[in-house]
């Protein structure tokens, strides 16, 4: 679509959650067709709109159309130990036509008043953006792919006839089942059950007694406020299964959304390579008895992301992450800290 003449002056910035609610729809229907059935319902749980007051996500509009959106999930962090505000910065998009007007900077400059440190999965058009606000790019980030049939990824059916498919899954199916055989828990020494309050609970006690806090770690606040909005309140909380050992736990999501695979959004101890290598094994298995393609994981621990490689013989991707802060001391200590996040903490879980 052709760029069209507007002046800017004609422009305003709002809450999407002053704006007409039909004009914010139609402009989910244009940007994001393939989510816009779980946006229409659920853009406020995911954008967190109470944490700053409804004042957040911010939107672009232009004569009684959203032109732009920049969606924000707000949270508290820890950085070295001292509390501060943290958002991640997703759902970061301009209509075609409106593209290349520098509308993208006037957003993300008003966008990054908010919180004290700004996060963000980003591509090669967005970090543009953000490298102009002084934004740090890394890709110091682990996101770990266990397949278990791997051509019923999407990638491969749409390349390639169901029959095919089937065949090459029968080759490889046998040997990532002896991979994860090797490290895997026998069926009696594990449990994966609906997420219920009781479970949920079990779960939370085990994180919570096993968190570690750390001079040098930035990492986010997963209390109980959290927890409730994040995962009791989650409109996908039906996926939502606790994996449980004698001495672990994690919180695991059974998605359809992008094939049939499994999300481990959450777990009771990152420092537990060798549990969290057993869980990923027993999934594993779990997933070759259940038609499952895939286990996604992520981390930004890498000695934790090289023992999982080589142990469990995943394929890893690096997401292009970029972080800020507008205040120096804060920004100068997230360039040297430790990352903590997982899949909980961003909006990959409920990306097609």
């Amino acid at each position: 679509m052709d760029n069209i003449k507007f002046n800017k002056n004609e422009i305003a910035i709002h809450s999407a959650c002053d704006v007409d609610l039909t004009l914010l729809i139609d402009f989910y229907q244009k940007a994001y067709p393939n989510r816009i059935s779980s946006l229409e319902s659920n853009w406020k749980w995911l954008n967190r709109t109470d944490f700053y007051e409804n004042k957040t996500p911010l939107v672009l509009v232009y004569k009684n159309q959203v032109i732009a959106h920049s969606g924000m999930i707000p949270f508290n962090i820890s950085v070295c130990d001292n509390l501060k505000t943290a958002s991640w910065f997703m759902d970061f998009k301009i209509l075609p036509e409106f593209q290349r007007y520098g509308l993208g900077s006037i957003l993300t400059k008003d966008w990054m008043k908010y919180s004290d440190c700004c996060v963000t999965f980003c591509n090669d058009k967005s970090i543009g953006v953000f490298k102009k606000f002084g934004w740090i790019e890394s890709f110091g980030t682990y996101m770990h792919l266990n397949f278990m049939l791997p051509f019923n990824h999407p990638g491969f059916v749409r390349r390639l006839p169901a029959f095919l498919r089937k065949i090459l899954n029968c080759i490889a199916y046998p040997v990532f089942f002896l991979i994860y055989s090797r490290h895997s828990y026998s069926n009696s020494s594990y449990q994966l059950e609906k997420l219920n309050e009781e479970s949920f609970n079990t779960f939370f006690n085990f994180y919570t007694k096993t968190k570690k806090t750390s001079e040098n770690i930035v990492s986010p606040i997963r209390d109980m406020d959290y927890a409730k909005w994040r995962v009791l309140n989650s409109p996908n909380r039906d996926k939502y299964y606790i994996y449980k050992t004698e001495k672990f736990s994690a919180l695991v999501s059974l998605h359809n959304n992008h094939g049939e695979y499994i999300d481990i959004l959450w777990v009771s101890d990152t420092n537990d390579k060798i549990e969290i290598k057993k869980m990923i094994s027993t999934l594993g298995i779990y997933g070759i008895k259940n038609g499952l393609s895939y286990i996604r994981f992520y981390t930004s621990n890498k000695k934790l992301s090289d023992y999982l490689k080589n142990k469990t013989k995943s394929f890893v991707r690096h997401p292009r992450f970029a972080f800020f802060s507008k205040v120096e001391s804060i920004l100068s200590k997230l360039k040297i800290a430790n990352w903590d996040f997982e899949l909980i903490d961003c909006d990959f879980e409920h990306i097609k």
